[in-house]
């Protein structure tokens, strides 16, 4: 399933993880300031994108400003987290900001969680989500055992195990290439300004 990679933490229901409840401790919680920055994408869902067909994201502190390729732009409110020396981010949908959004159509949503794990080298950064098929065909053979709700006639869990219960799942599974495998991933290279003339 091709996407933008705003998409990937707001709306990719039925290919990633959605939890109701956050997936860290606030004992877990790090903050990054290195990462600070523009950043461009230069991979998206596994599929290699032009970074000069869209600006530069931001991120700075918990949030990450995320552009398509279309440049439409997303707030994504992020909280990075380290679990048994494996860096991770727990993201929702950010703000809506100044647009124009219908009361009744907002009383229905609410935030959920999704989670990556996140690896960090020199000056790129990739996302790698957790694999809804592996989790389900896990809890499925009884490898997996993590609270969930299904609706009638949709195939896709929301996840209602409590922060603590995350914790534990990812440290175990943290370095499986099953659970966290290389072909959604995302990568964003650290922004270079052109130098002045």
């Amino acid at each position: 399933m091709k996407r933008a990679f705003p998409v990937l933490f707001i709306l990719l229901a039925g290919c990633i993880v959605q939890s109701f409840h956050p997936f860290y401790t606030d004992k877990s919680k790090v903050a990054l300031p290195q990462l600070n920055g523009e950043w461009d994408a230069v991979t998206a869902f596994g599929d290699k994108v032009d970074a000069t067909n869209s600006p530069p994201w931001h991120i700075s502190g918990d949030q990450i400003i995320a552009y398509d390729s279309d440049s439409s732009s997303s707030k994504v409110q992020v909280v990075f987290f380290k679990l048994s020396g494996q860096l991770f981010c727990d993201s929702t949908a950010g703000d809506i900001g100044d647009s124009k959004t219908p009361l009744y159509w907002a009383w229905h949503v609410r935030r959920i969680h999704t989670v990556t794990k996140v690896e960090t080298n020199g000056d790129l950064l990739t996302f790698k989500p957790l694999d809804i098929d592996w989790l389900t065909n896990g809890i499925s053979a009884g490898r997996v055992s993590l609270s969930y709700l299904t609706q009638p006639g949709d195939n896709s869990p929301l996840f209602t195990a409590k922060p603590a219960d995350w914790e534990k799942f990812l440290a175990k599974y943290a370095k499986n290439p099953d659970a966290f495998p290389a072909n959604h991933i995302y990568v964003l290279k650290r922004h270079m300004t052109a130098p002045a003339k």
